[in-house]
C-alpha cells in the first residue's frame, strides 16, 4: 500500500492495516471481501497506517484524559468513589460517505415522520386501533401508554426529538434495532466524542471535511422554541433532569449549558393557576417549554406515579390546559414498545403511502397467535424481550439458555403473551477498532438522532457508535461498550456556521437562576474553602511531624501535639488526637482519605463534587479540567506513602478551581452565591484554627513554632515575615489574620467581601437592610471594635494553666455570627420545601 505523509504521524511507525482482516463472511466497513480498503476509508486508512499502533494508542490515552477532565461519565451514583463509569472512546472514527448518509438520513426522516403520526393517532382519534392496524392490547396494556394525557396536543410535533438504534448485518444490510422516544439519550455524548476526537486527531479531522454537529443542536433549539404554546412570545425553556445521580446526568448538564437553558429538577418547578413556574431567586418565572429527561410516569405524582419525587405535581393538568409544552410529550414512551416493530411496515403504507425504507429487525409479537407460535418454536434461536423498558425488563438470548431455562421462559410467555416479543438474531457487521496490540474488527451499532424541523425532521450527521469485540456479543448498555465518533464525510466544503442562528433570531428571556442552583453554588464555595483549609492544615501537621520526630525537641514535640489536637478540633473529627492512645499515622490517614467520615479532606472533596455536578450548566468549561484532576487525586488518597504528594496536588487543583471562580465567572447572582459561600467558610475555618491553637498559652519556643504554623496554614507566612523581622508575636499575628483589610486571607477581608455579596443579592429594596446584611454588619463591628491586645491577654488559672479565655470567647462569637449569616442567606434565598410523602405509602420508588 502506498503511504502518504501526514503531519500528525511520527517519522517511523509500524503499519496498522497490513494485518487487518475482516471476519469470514461478515461485512466490514474498512475492507471489502477481498481485503481491499474501501473508497471512503482510503485517505484515513493511509494516515492510520503511517501513524502506527503506538502513536494511535497514545492518542487514545489522551482522549481518555480529555474525557475524564471534562467529567464525561455514563452513570453517576452518590455512594460511588467516582462520579460515574468512565466514558470510553476509541479515537478511530466510523466513516460514512455523503451518498451513503443521504440514503440513511432519508430512511431515518421517514421513520421519524411515521412515528410522530402514530403517536398523534394513539393519543387522538385512535384510527389505527379501530382498524386493527395496531392491536389495541399491544398499546393499551403497555406501561408507556399514559391515559391521563389522552387528547393532549402541543404546537408542532409531538416527537420533538428521537433516536434510532441501527446496525448492518453480516451481509451489509442496514436494520433499525430500536426506537428511543421517551427521553432519547446520547446526543450530548456524541458531541463530547466529537470535541475530543477533533483534538486528538486535529489534522485528520480537518482534512476529512466532516459534517459538523452544530446545525443539529441549532435545530433542537429552534424546535423547542417552535413547540412553545401559541401565547408565549419569547418562550422560557428549561431542561428537566432527575438529578445529578441520573445515569446520563453528564448529558443533561452539557445540553443545558450548550443550549443556554436552565437545568432544573422537579423541586425547582411548581404549578400554580394552571401554569408551570420555576422557583428562581425571590420570584417565580413562567416556564413555557420543558425539554424533559424524566420518564413520563415520574413527571407528576398527582396524576401518575404517586411515589415519584422527581416530577411536578400538576404538570399533567398544565399540559392538558396547553399552558406548557413538553418535549417529548408525556406518553411518548409507548413507541419504544418493540412489538410495534412488527407492524411498522403496514403503518407506513397506511399513513404515508410508502414502503418502510429501513426495515426493522425481524420481530414477532407473542400477543399474536402466529407470532407466539413462531417464538415458542424457535426459542433457542431468538432474542426474547419483554415489551417494557421499565425496571424488571428482560432480554434473553435463547441460544444461551439451558433447556430448563427455556421451559421457564415458555411458561412466562404463555402466561402473559402480550408482554413479550422474539427478535431475529443479527450477526452484526464490523468496524475497525483499536486493541492493545493492533487494529481489529469489532461489532458495531449506531444511534442516530433526529429533531423536528417544520413538518418533517432533520438528522444529526453521524451519531454515536458503540462497539464490542467479535466474541463478546453486543452490549446494549453504554457502560459496557466502547463508543466511537461517526464522521459523515462531506463531498464539498461545508458552511462553517456555528451553533448560533445566522442573522437576528428571537430574543429569549435572561436565564434566571433556580433557587436550587443558587444553593449548590453557595455550598460549592463553602466546600471549596473547607477542603483547602483542611489540606493546608494537613500539610502543616505532616511537615512539623517530619521536622520534629520523637521527643528530641520539647518545643517541636509540643507544637506537633498542639497541631494534632487542633486538626481534630478544626475538622470536628473527635475524639481523634484528644485520645492519648490514638495511632497518629492511622488517624492522619483517616482524616485525609476517609470519605465516609464528616470533616475529612476526602469528605469535603466528595461534597464539593456533589455540589458541582448539579450546576454544570452554571460553571466554566475549564472547571471540569480541575474537577477531573480532583477526582483522580481523590481516588489516590489513602496511600500513606503517597499522601503528601497527593495532598499537594489536591491543593493545587483547589487553588485552580478558586481562580476559575474568581476570573471565569460573570459577576451575576450565581457568582455572588459561590463567593458568599467562600467568604463565610474561609472566615469560619480561620477563626476555628485560631481558637484551637492560640487561646492557650505555652512556653515561648512552642508558641513561636505554633504561630508560624498557623501563619503557614493561613497562607500568610510570607506577608508576616516581610512585615516583621523578629519572631512571631501573637498581637501582630492576630492583627494580620483578623483585621488586615488588605490581606485576602484575613477575617476582616472576608467580611468586607461578604457585605458586598449579600448587598448585591438583596436586589432592589427600601432603606432597611436585609437580615444577612444586618448580621454581616454586626459581625464586622464585633470584629473591629474590641482592643485585640487586651482581648488576647493571658490569664493564669489556679492550676497553673495559662489560657486566653477572652480571645476564645471573641472567636466563638465571630464564628457564631458567621453561622447566623449563613442561616440568613439560606432563609432569604433558598427553597425549603416541606417533606414530600407519597400519596400511596405502600408503593416504593423504583
Amino acid at each position: 500500500m502506498t503511504v502518504a505523509s501526514d503531519p500528525e504521524a511520527p517519522t517511523r511507525s509500524p503499519r496498522l492495516l497490513d494485518g487487518y482482516r475482516a471476519l469470514p463472511g461478515v461485512h466490514d466497513e474498512l475492507v471489502d471481501g477481498d481485503g481491499r480498503v474501501r473508497e471512503q476509508w482510503a485517505r484515513l486508512g493511509r494516515v492510520l497506517d503511517e501513524m502506527g499502533h503506538a502513536e494511535l494508542h497514545r492518542r487514545r490515552g489522551e482522549a481518555a484524559r480529555l474525557l475524564a477532565d471534562d467529567g464525561v461519565a455514563y452513570r453517576v451514583g452518590p455512594d460511588s468513589a467516582a462520579p460515574g463509569v468512565a466514558w470510553r472512546l476509541d479515537p478511530v472514527p466510523v466513516l460514512l460517505g455523503s451518498a451513503e448518509w443521504a440514503e440513511v438520513e432519508g430512511a431515518l426522516v421517514q421513520r421519524a415522520e411515521l412515528l410522530n403520526l402514530v403517536l398523534a393517532d394513539l393519543y387522538g382519534p385512535r384510527t389505527l386501533l379501530r382498524r386493527r392496524l395496531v392491536p389495541p392490547e399491544m398499546v393499551l396494556a403497555h406501561p408507556g401508554f399514559v391515559r391521563e394525557v389522552d387528547g393532549v396536543r402541543s404546537p408542532g410535533a409531538m416527537l420533538v426529538t428521537l433516536a434510532v438504534d441501527l446496525a448492518r448485518d453480516a451481509a451489509g444490510r442496514r436494520w433499525a434495532l430500536a426506537d428511543r422516544t421517551q427521553t432519547p439519550a446520547g446526543a450530548g455524548y456524541a458531541l463530547a466524542n466529537r470535541v475530543v476526537v477533533s483534538k486528538v486527531l486535529p489534522s485528520m479531522f480537518r482534512d476529512a471535511q466532516v459534517h459538523r454537529l452544530a446545525p443539529f443542536f441549532r435545530g433542537l433549539r429552534s424546535a423547542l422554541q417552535a413547540a412553545a404554546p401559541t401565547a408565549a412570545g419569547d418562550p422560557r425553556i428549561v431542561v428537566l433532569t432527575p438529578g445529578p445521580w441520573s445515569e446520563t446526568a453528564f448529558e443533561h448538564g452539557s445540553l443545558a449549558s450548550y443550549l443556554g437553558y436552565p437545568l432544573v429538577e422537579g423541586a425547582d418547578l411548581t404549578v400554580r393557576d394552571g401554569h408551570l413556574w420555576m422557583r428562581s431567586l425571590e420570584r417565580l418565572e413562567r416556564v413555557d417549554v420543558v425539554l424533559r429527561r424524566v420518564d413520563s410516569s415520574f413527571c407528576d405524582p398527582l396524576e401518575l406515579r404517586s411515589e415519584s419525587l422527581l416530577g411536578v405535581p400538576g404538570l399533567v393538568e398544565a399540559s392538558r390546559l396547553g399552558t406548557v409544552s413538553l418535549a417529548n410529550t408525556l406518553g411518548s414512551g409507548v413507541l419504544e414498545n418493540p412489538a410495534l416493530l412488527a407492524v411498522l411496515p403496514r403503518l407506513a403504507e397506511a399513513l404515508l403511502g410508502q414502503e418502510l425504507r429501513m426495515p426493522s429487525v425481524p420481530t414477532w409479537w407473542c400477543g399474536d397467535d402466529l407470532g407466539r407460535r413462531h417464538v415458542l418454536a424457535h426459542l433457542d434461536e431468538l432474542v426474547v424481550k419483554s415489551t417494557t423498558r421499565e425496571r424488571g425488563a428482560t432480554t434473553l438470548l435463547g441460544w444461551k439458555l439451558t433447556a430448563a431455562q427455556r421451559e421457564q421462559l415458555r411458561a412466562r410467555i404463555e402466561a402473559a403473551p402480550h408482554g413479550w416479543v422474539g427478535q431475529e438474531r443479527l450477526d452484526l457487521a464490523t468496524v475497525p477498532a483499536l486493541t492493545g496490540t493492533a487494529l481489529a474488527p469489532h461489532r458495531a451499532a449506531l444511534r442516530a438522532f433526529l429533531v423536528a424541523r417544520g413538518d418533517s425532521y432533520a438528522a444529526m450527521p453521524g451519531g454515536l457508535a458503540r462497539v464490542t469485540p467479535p466474541g463478546g456479543g453486543f452490549v446494549a448498555s453504554p457502560a459496557g461498550a466502547v463508543s466511537k465518533d461517526v464522521w459523515v464525510v462531506a463531498s464539498e466544503p461545508e458552511d462553517p456556521g456555528g451553533f448560533w442562528l445566522q442573522g437576528p433570531g428571537p430574543d429569549v428571556p435572561d436565564a434566571a437562576l433556580p433557587a436550587r442552583a443558587a444553593e449548590n453554588l453557595y455550598w460549592l464555595g463553602r466546600y471549596l474553602e473547607r477542603a483547602e483549609a483542611t489540606a493546608r492544615l494537613l500539610q502543616v501537621v505532616r511537615d512539623r511531624r517530619n521536622a520534629f520526630p520523637g521527643d528530641l525537641s520539647p518545643a517541636g514535640a509540643g507544637a506537633v501535639g498542639a497541631l494534632l489536637r487542633a486538626l481534630t478540633d478544626v475538622t470536628d473529627t473527635r475524639p481523634g488526637f484528644h485520645d492519648d492512645g490514638v495511632d497518629v499515622g492511622a488517624e492522619l490517614s483517616a482524616i485525609t482519605a476517609d470519605a465516609t467520615r464528616p470533616g475529612t479532606l476526602a469528605f469535603a472533596l466528595r461534597r464539593l463534587r456533589d455540589a458541582a455536578y448539579p450546576v454544570r450548566d452554571q460553571l466554566s468549561g475549564d472547571t471540569w479540567l480541575v474537577m477531573g484532576a480532583l477526582e483522580r487525586d481523590l481516588a489516590e488518597l489513602g496511600d500513606t506513602a503517597r499522601d503528601a504528594g497527593t495532598i499537594a496536588r489536591v491543593l493545587t487543583s483547589l487553588l485552580a478551581l478558586g481562580g476559575l471562580a474568581a476570573d471565569s465567572m460573570v459577576r451575576d447572582q450565581g457568582w455572588r452565591f459561590l463567593d458568599a459561600g467562600r467568604r463565610v467558610e474561609r472566615a469560619v475555618q480561620l477563626c476555628a484554627l485560631l481558637e484551637a491553637t492560640v487561646t492557650r498559652r505555652r512556653d515561648d519556643a512552642t508558641d513561636s513554632l505554633l504561630l508560624e504554623s498557623v501563619l503557614t496554614a493561613a497562607e500568610s507566612i510570607i506577608t508576616y515575615r516581610r512585615r516583621h523581622r523578629s519572631h512571631a508575636d501573637l498581637a501582630t499575628v492576630l492583627e494580620l489574620l483578623l483585621l488586615d483589610p488588605a490581606n485576602p486571607r484575613s477575617v476582616g477581608y472576608q467580611l468586607d467581601r461578604l457585605a458586598e455579596d449579600v448587598a448585591a443579592l438583596a436586589g432592589p429594596r427600601g432603606l432597611a437592610p436585609t437580615a444577612p446584611e444586618r448580621i454581616v454588619l454586626e459581625a464586622t463591628s464585633a470584629l473591629r471594635v474590641p482592643d485585640l491586645a487586651a482581648t488576647a491577654r493571658t490569664v493564669t488559672g489556679t492550676d497553673g494553666s495559662a489560657d486566653r479565655a477572652e480571645l476564645a470567647a471573641f472567636l466563638v462569637r465571630i464564628v457564631d455570627l458567621l453561622h447566623r449569616v449563613s442561616d440568613a442567606v439560606e432563609a432569604a434565598h433558598f427553597t425549603r420545601l416541606p417533606p414530600q410523602h407519597p400519596l400511596n405509602p405502600g408503593l416504593r420508588l423504583v
